[in-house]
């Protein structure tokens, strides 16, 4: 298992970045990472979190910690290499991106 500490915005951001469509097997992890990483009900609440025209925002939040399995751990650093890959990385997807490289292999 590797913990990943995420931001509000790395959450909102990670959907974007995980692929829409592959492998019946990558697909169950890419749901399993978004289920995790998912904002419950009491932290929308919490955070203060609105839908402004396609746009979230937030006032208040707190990073969260994750753990992910080797297999998890590989979809993630297969969705930041094919993000890099195709030139869609953007200065707010970035502080994401380099924690997921920053996540050793075992």
């Amino acid at each position: 298992m590797k913990t990943l500490n995420l931001s509000v915005l790395d959450r909102v951001k990670l959907p974007e970045l995980l692929p829409q469509q592959g492998n019946k097997i990558e697909m169950i992890l890419v749901n399993s990472i978004a289920k995790m990483t998912d904002f419950s009900p009491a932290e929308i609440s919490e955070f203060a979190m609105r839908d402004e025209s396609g746009l979230v925002s937030w006032k208040n939040g707190r990073d969260a910690e994750f753990e992910f399995t080797a297999e998890q751990v590989e979809v993630l650093k297969s969705a930041s290499r094919r993000a890099d890959e195709n030139k869609q990385v953007t200065r707010q997807n970035l502080p994401l991106i380099e924690k997921i490289d920053g996540l050793k292999n075992d």
